[in-house]
């Protein structure tokens, strides 16, 4: 069980691993496109001649950015939380995707029209990235990916479902038998949805005359309070 304070450093390190990652994955994105925009190849510094300089900056931004990206990507592996969505899977086709889109806008806007060379490679980054996507129709993909594993009880297993408790009534008085006119054979109670029938019945023997006032009362308190009254 998380206490607090790992809870507040693994909520951290989550969202400074993420943010990192899209930092990265930016510059990255950057940094190829202003490579593309000279010709797709430039170097600095040795004792050659230089025909097409790097910019000033690219030499560390686009390893910086690798690297950075990684670091980032573990530190969010590394700090993920025991629920919410598990985005290490995007991390790739985020790469190629991004790449492949800075090869396809370079591609499209070269001075003396479409390069070739440049659209092959968006061609082939966009399937690298977007293949993998195609998982995602999955529905327990999709949601193990952007909800997360559903939270687990103590054994490890899904958290039981509460229920309510049922409880059986510690005594359940037997059914009152009630005497009946002479000659007759008594009765068992009705239950709740008879008693008003039953009474009106004994109501009618005793206006008939065919039970005495006190068999009348007897019978009515049984009906009403059973026989422990």
């Amino acid at each position: 069980m998380l206490t607090p304070l790992r809870l507040a450093r693994r909520s951290l390190g989550t969202l400074v691993g993420l943010g990192a990652v899209s930092c990265c994955l930016t510059l990255l994105y950057l940094g190829s496109s202003t490579v593309m925009s000279i010709g797709g190849a430039c170097a600095s510094g040795g004792a050659y001649e230089i025909a097409t300089p790097c910019p000033e900056g690219i030499g560390w931004i686009i390893p910086g950015s690798i690297f950075g990206g990684i670091a980032g990507l573990g530190l969010y592996i590394a700090s993920s939380l025991p629920v919410g969505p598990r985005l290490t899977p995007l991390a790739w086709p985020a790469l190629f995707l991004s790449l492949g889109y800075a090869f396809l806008d370079s591609a499209l806007h070269a001075g003396d029209g479409v390069d070739g060379g440049f659209m092959v490679c968006a061609v082939l980054f966009i399937l690298m990235g977007g293949v993998p996507l195609l998982f995602l129709r999955n529905r327990d993909v999709f949601l193990g990916v952007f909800w997360g594993p559903a939270p687990s009880g103590p054994a490890g297993g899904p958290l039981p479902i509460p229920r309510r408790a049922v409880t059986a009534p510690a005594h359940v008085p037997a059914p009152a038998r009630i005497p009946a006119p002479a000659g007759g054979t008594p009765r068992t109670p009705p239950t709740e949805g008879g008693l008003v029938g039953e009474l009106e019945r004994l109501a009618a023997l005793h206006q008939a005359g065919r039970i005495d006032d006190a068999e009348f009362a007897r019978a009515k308190n049984l009906l009403l309070n059973g026989p422990d009254a």
